[in-house]
């Protein structure tokens, strides 16, 4: 009778290990297993990024290099992507507020968005899908044409040389950018606001300052920052486990878009939680 017993059991695990719904659970969990991996993968390889700060003087020439194509060849399209952006806000938010008279607040309500979030999250969208795809894509390509193996051959380190000028210039660039991007869309919300519903530029900058303080630009600043990390990291760490030849060089830039969107989203949120939660109070005590 037992071994009737144990043999209906082993019968029934089996039918469960080849069940659909089985490799389901067992696709997903290595899913799971997979993406925590390359997560912790990639904070290990920031932590080693940071970890060569004392020797960034080294690699100056290649930072310089990184902020040139990063930075100086991101300002046209950001400018002109924030500036279209705050137009169409004025254009959005004020047929509402004329219904109620108070058209005058729109530098506030734009000032605001701007500063806050749209700023730092346009200069994410435009760095991530501009820049990091490109380092993904490059630092890729050298590990497919065995170009980092030859830097270990030659005892230079792949993160400092590689990875550290890239994540540094991307720091140095974003909040500059942030801060170009908020400009440009403030203007074009007031040039929006005074030729379609007639606010004057000095209500609209007085009502912006009246809302808004020191503290909120240097928030979305910090909040670039962060992005800018979280971009250098995953764009460095796909490309550099780039495998299958042209194909996964494909593949990692594809990846390096996605998972930038999705853990900027992340970052975000989590910042926000820390900025209303935690400095904007203690900020505003002191004040």
């Amino acid at each position: 009778m037992a071994e009737v017993n144990r043999t209906r059991t082993r019968l029934a695990s089996d039918i469960i290990t080849r069940s659909q719904a089985a490799r389901a659970v067992e696709r997903a969990g290595g899913a799971v297993m997979t993406q925590a991996q390359q997560a912790g993968r990639a904070v290990l390889l920031f932590v080693d990024a940071c970890a060569q700060l004392p020797n960034i003087g080294t690699v100056r020439r290649q930072i310089i290099r990184q902020i040139e194509l990063a930075g100086f060849g991101s300002i046209l399209v950001l400018s002109l992507v924030s500036f279209l952006t705050g137009m169409i806000m004025a254009m959005q938010t004020g047929i509402e507020l004329q219904k109620f008279g108070v058209e005058h607040q729109l530098g506030a309500i734009i000032g605001a968005t701007f500063l806050r979030e749209m700023g730092p999250l346009w200069c994410a969208v435009i760095i991530l899908a501009r820049v990091g795809a490109a380092m993904a894509a490059e630092l890729g390509t050298m590990v497919v044409n065995e170009e980092v193996d030859a830097l270990r051959v030659m005892s230079i380190n792949p993160v400092r040389y590689l990875v550290l000028p890239r994540l540094a210039a991307l720091v140095i660039s974003m909040p500059l950018l942030t801060a170009i991007a908020d400009f440009v869309g403030l203007v074009g919300g007031a040039i929006a606001s005074h030729l379609l519903f007639n606010v004057s530029y000095d209500k609209f900058r007085d009502s912006a300052q009246a809302l808004l303080g020191a503290p909120d630009f240097w928030f979305g600043v910090m909040k670039s920052a962060c992005f800018a990390c979280v971009i250098g990291t995953i764009a460095c760490d796909r490309g550099l486990n780039t495998t299958d030849g042209a194909e996964g060089v494909g593949r990692s830039t594809t990846q390096t878009v996605v998972l930038c969107v999705v853990f900027v989203l992340i970052a975000n949120l989590l910042l926000n939680a820390l900025i209303n939660q935690v400095l904007r109070p203690i900020v505003e005590g002191r004040a």
